[in-house]
């Protein structure tokens, strides 16, 4: 992904926070969804394959479905994935064209390329802004080292997670 793209992602993410007042860390990604216009339905019978979807509901709404066996941080960040590919590839609230042909296209967190590592990047950058993830790690930094497990608690994502951001962004 080139620095353009990046930057873009990251200030949408910025953007979705402030315009709909979503509170960092995320702690229920469904009342988030719920904010923005959709909604959270669990189908356990999903591909195993891959753990979540996103399709138009109606002419405004939308549905995110993920598996019922997910893990709670997983599940948040493939719900926050899928808000990813519902703003940057369903043009929800961004483009109204592209909003109004989506029919019944439907997005699955599955598998690699430009648009499923644009969704995980928006995903990481919902969950983990750049100010908050850096005033997280200049908190639980002692010495020459960083307690990430404490960063990611902090955000309530992952260690894995929030190691990727922090060195994606030059933290670490």
């Amino acid at each position: 992904m080139n620095s353009v793209t990046f930057n873009y992602i990251n200030d949408l993410a910025d953007q979705v926070i402030l315009a709909y007042d979503i509170s960092i860390p995320i702690l229920d990604i469904d009342s988030v969804v719920k904010q923005i216009g959709g909604k959270v339905e669990e189908k356990a019978d999903l591909d195993i394959l891959y753990n979540g979807t996103i399709r138009k509901d109606g002419v405004v709404g939308f549905c995110i479905e993920v598996s019922p066996y997910l893990s709670p941080r997983r599940r948040t960040f493939t719900i926050a994935h899928e808000l990813g590919h519902l703003f940057l590839h369903m043009g929800y609230r961004t483009n109204w064209a592209r909003w109004q042909k989506q029919g019944e296209s439907v997005y699955r967190r599955f598998g690699t390329s430009a648009q499923e590592d644009q969704a995980s990047e928006f995903a990481a950058a919902l969950l983990m802004p750049r100010d908050q993830l850096g005033e997280a790690i200049v908190k639980y930094t002692h010495g020459d080292s960083v307690d990430m497990t404490e960063v990611a608690k902090c955000l309530n994502v992952s260690p894995a997670a929030a190691i990727n951001r922090g060195r994606l962004l030059g933290y670490l």
